[in-house]
């Protein structure tokens, strides 16, 4: 057993926490799961027992075995641990063989702490450009949802930005503007994009998981696992995604361990921070109240080397004592965003704006863009929480701009339904 080849799979749970009707304990025989390309160090046997430690009095110096917080089936104690599970890999999208990411395990993973919204369309190839924000679809507006994020290839780089309204006399605005290039009768990509729940649906998700761990002489099953955080950074320009869950109950299956499962790839390809953009609205958005008509913002392209961004939600659960996992559901009761970007040439124009409290819509984009290509990330409206102008110049190279936004209250969008109006977005190309 000393060889360390192994495997993570993901299955979505049709339930929390996977419980059998008849037993109340986990039954995973109806789960089906998907192997995951992703990184082999992360990969573990998770958790840690749950133990209510013995501080009985006694009649010399010694210890009392804990007592382990679980049920009994059949006259003995079930194993339970708890614990997280770590996966890292990059954002291979789908290509062109799917037309979402419903049954992909992309959107199994991200579908665990955030919902989902799809346009009614992937592609179009519009028939009119009326401005950089305003453009005429040839396939009907109410296909593109608003709040959520579309990309172009213009002057061949990717360029994205998020739908504020689709009812403008049969046009569609989008925030932040596209650049100068967006002119004639682009193809526009429609991409399906996650978000936390906005203000109508607060700590919601769209469902829990199941990861099983696979590898030479052991198999361990991870039931009702939420998602805590998510952080994108790059390796060499390849954007890399760190997610943590937390899991209900972690349960070893060993004696019927087949070895490690051969990962599942997608036919698209890796998002790279490369042949993209950072860009910054050239004003505020509309936040504390709420727009009649689309936010309709210009751009302000960044010079920008690195990136990195955190998604990271709060978990709290919500107990009971009705089964082993102590817990009903976990709630995400808070969603906290972080945007860190190193700018190789400093932007003047923002040099004031911690100081005026100035909000931003702050929108990173990744390459290729294509047919099932593509990747942004969205701040809709972003606050800095330090000071642009203090410059950094301590690299004994060029002076850089560190810059950390978070996200505030956003309003620009003309419905609050799906995406609408949240304050987050991460979009992969379909």
């Amino acid at each position: 057993m000393s060889v360390t080849h192994r495997s993570l799979s993901v299955a979505v749970e049709s339930a929390f926490g996977s419980l059998s009707a008849s037993t109340g304990l986990p039954d995973n025989s109806g789960l089906t799961f998907t192997s995951i390309p992703c990184e082999r160090d992360p990969i573990i046997i998770y958790g840690d027992p749950v133990v209510s430690e013995r501080a009985d009095a006694r009649d010399g110096s010694y210890g009392l075995a804990p007592e382990p917080d679980t049920v009994w089936a059949s006259g003995s104690r079930v194993r339970r641990r708890t614990g997280q599970v770590s996966v890292r890999l990059d954002l291979t999208t789908i290509g062109s063989s799917a037309a979402n990411y419903d049954s992909n395990y992309l959107g199994y993973l991200l579908g665990a702490g955030l919902l989902t919204q799809s346009h009614g369309a992937q592609s179009d190839v519009l028939s009119a450009i009326s401005d950089v924000n305003t453009f005429t679809p040839t396939t009907t507006s109410t296909n593109y949802e608003i709040g959520a994020l579309v990309g172009a290839d213009l002057n061949g780089r990717a360029e994205f930005s998020a739908v504020t309204d689709n009812d403008v006399t049969g046009d569609v605005t989008v925030s932040p503007a596209f650049s100068a290039g967006f002119t004639g009768t682009p193809t526009l990509r429609l991409m399906q994009t996650w978000f936390p729940g906005s203000r109508s649906a607060l700590g919601t998700r769209e469902h829990s998981l199941s990861f099983r761990v696979d590898g030479v002489g052991f198999r361990s099953y991870a039931y009702g696992c939420v998602l805590e955080s998510i952080s994108l950074s790059l390796d060499n320009g390849r954007v890399m995604a760190d997610l943590t869950y937390q899991a209900a109950l972690i349960q070893d299956d060993h004696g019927n361990a087949v070895g490690p499962i051969e990962p599942t790839y997608n036919s698209g390809a890796p998002a790279f921070f490369r042949g993209s953009y950072v860009v910054l609205s050239d004003a505020s958005p509309t936040s504390l109240t709420n727009a009649t008509t689309g936010d309709t913002l210009g751009r302000l392209a960044l010079d920008v080397e690195d990136f990195t961004f955190t998604i990271t939600n709060t978990l709290t659960p919500i107990g009971h004592s009705n089964s082993l996992l102590a817990m009903s559901d976990m709630e995400i009761s808070d969603v906290d965003v972080e945007l860190s970007l190193t700018v190789s040439s400093p932007n003047t124009t923002i040099n004031n704006d911690f100081f005026n409290r100035t909000l931003r819509q702050v929108l990173v984009g990744m390459g290729p863009i294509g047919d099932g290509l593509g990747a942004a990330v969205m701040i809709p409206a972003a606050y800095l929480t330090v000071d642009p102008s203090k410059y950094d110049p301590s690299g004994n190279d060029i002076t850089r701009q560190q810059l950390t936004y978070k996200a505030s209250r956003f309003g620009g969008d003309v419905s609050e339904s799906g995406a609408g109006n949240s304050p987050v977005r991460l979009a992969l190309g379909v």
